[in-house]
C-alpha cells in the first residue's frame, strides 16, 4: 500500500524567504564590512569640521545692562517709569539706532551694527548685546556707548518736563503756605483783638456790678430815714437798676459773641495749621520724587566677554561628527547596494 503524499508540507519545506529581505544581522555585517570607511570618514568630517572652525574669525559679545528711569509715584505708591522694559527693547531692537551710530562714527558699510535686547521676566533690567570680530571690539564698546546716549537722549525730553513740573508744583504750594500764614496772622490779630475787646467789656461788668451793688446799698440806707416819699425814691432807685442790669446782660452778650468768635478763629487757625502740614508733606514728597526722577539707568557699563562666543568649537566638532557619522554609514549602505547589484548583473 503506497504511502499518500502531502503536497502542502512539501511546499512549506521548499519555501524560501524573498533575497530582498535583510535582517538586523545583515544591517551588522555591512557596517562592520565597511567600519574602515565609516570610521575614517567620520574622523576626516571632524577634523575638517575642526580646520574650519579654527580659521573662523573670532567673535566677541559686548554687553550692557540698562533700567527704565523713575518718574514718580502713582496712587498705590509704586513707582512710576519713564518706560516700560518691553518699549524699550523694541526700540533697540529696530535699525533705527544702528543707522544713526553708524553715521555718527563714520563707519563702512562692511561694519555692521546689530543690537539685541532682551528683557528679563521679573526684573526692569534690559540687556542689551552685539558681536563684534576681534578686530572690532573697540569699534563695538563705543557703538554701545553712543546707544545708551541716544536712549539718554530720548528720554531726557520727558525728564525735564516732569521735573520742571514737580518744580511748580513745589512753587505754588510754597505760595499756598504763605497765603495760610497770612491768614493764620490775621485771625491771631482779629483774636488778640478779640481778648483786648473781652478784658474791657468784663471791666465795664464788673463796674456796672459794682454800681448796682452801691445803689442797693444807698437804697437799704436811705429808706431807713423818715419823712421821705419812698414811693418815688423806689420808683427812681429800680429804673435805674434795671437800666444796670440791662447794660449788664448786654455785655454779657457781648462777651459770648467775642468767646464764640474767638473760638471760631482758633478752630480756624488750627485747621489752617493743619492744612499746612498736609502741603509740607506734599512738598516733601514731590521733593523725593524730584531726587528719584532719572532718564535711562546704566546698570551695567558696556564691556566685552572674556571668551568668544563664535566660533563654537567644541560644539561645530561634535556636530560635524555626529554628520559625518551618519553620512559614512549611508555612504556604506550605498556602496554594498551597488556590490550588490554588480554580483547580480554578472551573474546573469
Amino acid at each position: 500500500m503506497e504511502k499518500k503524499k502531502f503536497p502542502e508540507a512539501a511546499e512549506v519545506k521548499n519555501y524560501s524567504y524573498p533575497e530582498d529581505e535583510i535582517d538586523l544581522a545583515d544591517y551588522l555585517r555591512i557596517i562592520w564590512r565597511r567600519k574602515r570607511l565609516i570610521i575614517f570618514g567620520t574622523l576626516i568630517c571632524g577634523f575638517a569640521a575642526g580646520i574650519v572652525t579654527f580659521l573662523m574669525p573670532k567673535i566677541y559679545e559686548v554687553s550692557s545692562v540698562i533700567e527704565p528711569g523713575i518718574i514718580g509715584f502713582n496712587k498705590e505708591g509704586s513707582f512710576m517709569y519713564v518706560d516700560s522694559p518691553v518699549n524699550i527693547k523694541e526700540k533697540i531692537n529696530k535699525v533705527a539706532y544702528n543707522r544713526e551710530i553708524q553715521k555718527v562714527l563714520h563707519l563702512g558699510p562692511k561694519v555692521e551694527i546689530k543690537f539685541k535686547a532682551t528683557v528679563g521676566r521679573e526684573a526692569k533690567a534690559i540687556k542689551i548685546t552685539s558681536q563684534w570680530k576681534e578686530k572690532d571690539i573697540n569699534t563695538g564698546i563705543k557703538a554701545t556707548e553712543k546707544l545708551l546716549e541716544f536712549l539718554g537722549d530720548d528720554y531726557r525730553k520727558i525728564v525735564e518736563n516732569k521735573r520742571n513740573n514737580d518744580d511748580k508744583q513745589i512753587k505754588m504750594q510754597r505760595n499756598r503756605i504763605k497765603e495760610l500764614e497770612e491768614e493764620i496772622k490775621l485771625l491771631k490779630a482779629a483774636c488778640e483783638n478779640t481778648k483786648q475787646r473781652k478784658e474791657e467789656l468784663l471791666k465795664e461788668a464788673e463796674k456796672v456790678r459794682e454800681n448796682t451793688r452801691e445803689i442797693v446799698r444807698r437804697e437799704n440806707e436811705i429808706l431807713k430815714k423818715e419823712n421821705l416819699n419812698k414811693e418815688l425814691f423806689l420808683l427812681l432807685y429800680s429804673n435805674t437798676i434795671q437800666q444796670n442790669i440791662a447794660y449788664f446782660n448786654q455785655l454779657n452778650d457781648q462777651l459770648y459773641n467775642l468767646g464764640r468768635r474767638e473760638k471760631e478763629a482758633e478752630n480756624k487757625i488750627e485747621k489752617l495749621r493743619k492744612d499746612i502740614d498736609d502741603i509740607n508733606i506734599q512738598i516733601n514728597l514731590l521733593n523725593r520724587e524730584k531726587e528719584l526722577i532719572s532718564g535711562i539707568k546704566v546698570i551695567q557699563e558696556p564691556r566685552v566677554s572674556l571668551h568668544p562666543v563664535k566660533p563654537k568649537k567644541k560644539l561645530n566638532i561634535l556636530i560635524s561628527l555626529i554628520l559625518g557619522l551618519f553620512s559614512m554609514i549611508f555612504l556604506a549602505f550605498f556602496l554594498e547596494y551597488l556590490r550588490e547589484s554588480k554580483n547580480k548583473i554578472f551573474a546573469r
